[in-house]
């Protein structure tokens, strides 16, 4: 086993943005809305304090699904897009599984990460790379504010559980929905938050540097069903946002995720999840790989 420079990752780049979803960028989010009245405010802070509430406590630990992943880098002089297909697994908070398939069906990448360590096998060349997700390297790819601990989350559109305070509700002026200014904890990391609370999901989540700047924006789309449960939303407040009855369809799941971002060139990442099993399960055992003796391993600094 050998240590290696930082110069040698550079095709590793493509490789980390899978599994991490996020690149660094800062530029400035504008954001369409308008204010919020006094009801309004208060239907939607209470409709996305339930939400949390019910998707703790009711919803399914874990992911697995098959991807197709394409990952997009637009320059001044060039344009280039990579694409992988093959299964994701995911299991709360931070366990990630990717494994890219070759049109044969055989492995010829393997990522994965329990939100502290993380490994990347590169089957093809009999190559594995391991590390710290502390480590300056993995740092350096990613964004102020993203927790690796609680990447399930930001993979299905939703939130970590921990304490969240409500900084600022707006209307948004293009989807029905509301724009929510939150902080995560003693974070200083502020996010922004279009909240659905008719379909009662999470339909982008923004992260913002100390100046307000952009430094990562997810779209979550094309929500597949979960299953009917009890909102516990009084019925005058069901009414005023629209809901149909305290039986709604709740634990849905985003089949399409964008994530974007831009630092010199514009970066974006698209994730289309189909064939997705329900009630999966898993352990952290499963999250655990053995690298083989006839791979050069090398350790990211």
């Amino acid at each position: 086993m050998r240590r290696f420079s930082i110069c040698a990752l550079l095709h590793l780049l493509f490789l980390l943005a899978i599994f991490l979803l996020f690149l660094q960028g800062c530029t400035r989010q504008v954001l369409r809305t308008y204010p919020a009245s006094q009801d309004e405010i208060q239907l939607a802070t209470s409709a996305f304090t339930r939400y949390r509430q019910i998707y703790q406590a009711e919803c399914p630990c874990c992911l697995d699904a098959e991807v197709d992943a394409a990952v997009s880098v637009s320059g001044l002089f060039s344009n280039h897009t990579w694409k992988l297909s093959g299964y994701l697994q995911a299991m709360e908070p931070g366990y990630i599984k990717f494994v890219a398939l070759n049109p044969l069906g055989q492995p010829i990448l393997i990522l994965l990460t329990n939100g502290n360590t993380f490994k990347s096998l590169n089957v093809s060349e009999s190559r594995a790379y391991s590390g710290s997700v502390n480590s300056e390297t993995f740092r350096k790819f990613a964004p102020a504010g993203f927790d690796p601990e609680n990447s399930y989350y930001w993979l299905t559109g939703r939130l970590p559980p921990e304490n969240i305070k409500i900084l600022e509700v707006k209307r948004d002026k293009d989807q029905n929905g509301y724009w929510l200014k939150v902080r995560f904890g003693q974070s200083g990391v502020d996010n922004m938050i279009l909240f659905d609370p008719k379909e009662f999901v999470i339909l982008q989540h923004i992260v913002l540097s100390a100046r307000d700047d952009l430094l990562l924006d997810l779209v979550y789309e094309e929500y597949q069903p979960g299953y009917v449960g009890d909102k516990h939303l009084a019925e005058s407040d069901q009414e005023k946002i629209g809901s149909t009855g305290s039986n709604e369809v709740i634990c849905k799941i985003p089949t399409k995720i964008t994530v974007s971002s831009s630092s010199g060139a514009e970066k974006k990442i698209d994730l289309k999840l189909f064939s997705l099993i329900p009630d999966a399960e898993f352990s952290p055992d499963g999250f655990e790989l053995e690298i083989p003796d006839s791979f050069e391993q090398l350790i990211v600094n």
